[in-house]
Formats: C-alpha cells, sequence, structure tokens
C-alpha cells in the first residue's frame, strides 16, 4: 500500500461509523464505533464473552475506548466491565448513579478505582458527538437516582443515537416506555427494552414512536423473553425484528452519502 492510499484508508476508515448489537447472551452490549472513536453502552453478563465479542469489531491496535456507559446496575448489563477494564483504557464511565449489592456491581466498583476510570453521572440533556458526525443524546432519566438501589430498570437510562436521517432508541430496560418518554416521537431503529419482556413494548408505545425496524438483545433465559406478546405487536404492526439469539451480532453501518444506518447483511 502506497503513502496516497494509506492516508486515503486512514481517511474512510476515521468516518465509517457503525452501531453493533454485540451478542452476549441475555444482556446488552452496543457498541458504536467511528474509526477510532467508540461508545460502549452496557457489557453483558461476563467477562469473556464481551472481550470476544469487542474483539471481532475493534481492530487489534485500537485499545481505548472512550466512552462507557451503563444504563442501570443489573448484572446482565454491567457483568463483563471489570474484565473489559483490565484490557482496554476507558477514558469515561457514566451512569445514572444508581446502586447495587450484587458481587457484579461491588466487582465494578473495585475495577473503576483500580484502574483509575473517571467515573460521573448523566441525566437528560447530556450528549455526546462524533467527530465526523452522529450525536449521542441522553432522554431519560431526567431526576436524580445516585445512591438509589430499588427497582432499577425504572432508572435505567435511555439514549437516542442521530445520524443523519437515522434516529436509534436505545432503552436499556425500562418498562412501560410510554408512562417515562411521553415525548418520545418517530425513531427509525429501536433496541426493544429489556430483552423482550413482557411489561415493555406496548402497542401504545409502540403507535407513539412508530419504529422501521426493531433490535432484540436476548439470550437463553428463564423469564420467557422475548415475549410471545412483544413478537405479535411487532408483526402485527409489519415492524421487521432481528434477535442477537438468532443472528449473532446485529450490525448497521451509517455513511455521510446515503445519511443513513443500514442493516448489514
Amino acid at each position: 500500500m502506497g503513502l496516497y492510499q494509506g492516508i486515503n484508508w486512514w481517511q474512510v476508515y476515521e468516518k465509517e461509523t457503525r452501531i453493533t448489537f454485540l451478542s452476549v447472551g441475555e444482556g446488552d452490549a452496543i457498541l458504536i464505533s467511528q474509526g477510532s472513536n467508540q461508545i460502549l453502552i452496557d457489557g453483558g453478563r461476563e467477562k469473556k464473552t464481551l472481550l470476544a465479542r469487542i474483539g471481532r469489531h475493534l481492530p487489534f491496535w485500537d485499545r481505548t475506548i472512550e466512552v462507557v456507559i451503563a444504563t442501570h446496575p443489573d448484572a446482565d448489563h454491567i457483568g463483563g466491565f471489570a474484565g473489559l477494564f483490565s484490557v482496554y483504557r476507558i477514558e469515561r464511565f457514566l451512569s445514572n448513579g444508581s446502586k447495587s449489592q450484587t458481587d457484579k456491581f461491588i466487582l465494578l466498583e473495585e475495577s473503576l478505582a483500580k484502574n483509575n476510570i473517571p467515573s460521573s453521572q448523566i441525566m437528560r440533556g447530556s450528549t455526546l458527538e462524533f467527530p465526523h458526525g452522529g450525536i449521542l443524546s441522553i432522554e431519560y432519566p431526567s431526576t436524580d437516582f445516585s445512591g438509589e438501589t430499588g427497582e432499577t430498570n425504572k432508572g435505567s437510562i435511555v439514549s437516542r443515537f442521530t445520524y443523519g436521517e437515522t434516529t436509534v432508541l436505545l432503552l436499556g430496560d425500562l418498562p412501560s416506555e410510554e408512562s417515562f418518554l411521553p415525548d418520545m416521537k418517530h425513531i427509525d431503529i429501536l433496541k426493544v427494552s429489556h430483552h423482550g419482556s413482557r411489561y415493555s413494548t406496548s402497542d401504545t408505545f409502540l403507535d407513539q414512536i412508530t419504529p422501521r425496524e426493531a433490535v432484540i438483545s436476548v439470550g437463553k433465559n428463564m423469564y420467557g423473553h422475548p415475549s410471545p406478546d412483544v413478537l405479535k405487536r411487532l408483526e402485527q404492526r409489519s415492524i421487521p425484528f432481528y434477535r442477537t439469539d438468532e443472528r449473532g451480532d446485529i450490525q448497521y453501518l451509517c455513511t455521510e452519502e446515503s445519511k443513513r444506518c443500514t442493516l448489514v447483511e
């Protein structure tokens, strides 16, 4: 590869934006990457699975993840972080501030301290911008959850990623979404809340946000996820949906030329 070709490749790589729903079993892990800049939202339950999946999508020479977000402190969303922090340099860790008494959460806090990772709380109104287009906007919560240890799902961070003409709604495990997000309008890609739990993705909410397609992050579980009721509601509206337990990693490619994010088949 000549010098010009190398420079051209790097310019293209740095602008290439991908949203990858990692197949981490019954849990969430969403990697938004633009060249050497990354945001990781949640980390699944196990470090081995998370590291294996991330290793498929980050080049071997990129050992820094700029931002890591924990939507809430449940084990299937934070369990892989401690292992991740021992392998990658993390520049910022963001959460809603809620706590948990689980071993996974205690290990997470110890790992943040051990690796000197700056940690702070985010709420509605916060934004994170990529250098070549793409904004992650925090839509919920709008109240302070720091120190909360109760029903963690209700405090799940909800974010909306906008790239060109495409909007992606990432819901964590938020239940009864319409009651917490009454002003949310049309979006293109829906990350179905709580692995397809029957307590989420209601008729009312689907009619409110009218998604073009949906992704369900799910694995083998004892809870009946995804609920047949949720799948039926999606099918009744002719909303195609893709499941990580069936397809593995699910990825969307966003390009400056199209100003859209489209599924990578």
